[in-house]
């Protein structure tokens, strides 16, 4: 699973594009700083879960979640768009929140592996929470 995520950072990390306005940009990954998560969820029921996030410089802009199922596991991280320009500053409003909806449609429980980033080594960081459903 590490892996998958490495190569989508290495993978956004090295796009960039060109708009037609001449706006260089590329996309990045940013570590959750906290989530909200529910003790338990009711099934087909829809949560409103908030993270909460913090951006480097004012050039980085919420782009949608990376989201990854695989059997009951979802990892999730912060996907955001990072304009290249000189004039990028220290933001002044810092975490910023990004809601994600989740509908459970299974009766069993969830496991969220939420990205807080990279250790010294380099090697991904999650914070693991399993959340049952009840009928």
């Amino acid at each position: 699973m590490k892996y998958v995520l490495c190569i989508a950072v290495l993978f956004f990390g090295f796009i960039s594009c060109t708009i037609d306005d001449g706006v260089d940009f590329h996309y990045e990954l940013l570590p959750v700083d906290s989530v909200e998560l529910p003790d338990e969820f009711k099934r087909d029921s829809i949560y409103e879960i908030p993270f909460k996030y913090s951006r480097p410089t004012t050039c980085y802009a919420f782009d949608g979640f990376y989201y990854r199922r695989e059997a009951n596991v979802r990892t999730i991280a912060i996907g955001t768009i990072v304009f290249e320009q000189n004039n990028c500053r220290p933001p002044t409003t810092n975490p910023l929140t990004a809601v994600l909806y989740f509908k459970p449609t299974v009766e069993n429980s969830y496991i969220f592996k939420i990205w807080k980033g990279k250790d010294t080594n380099g090697q991904n960081i999650f914070e693991e929470t399993e959340i049952p459903v009840i009928p």
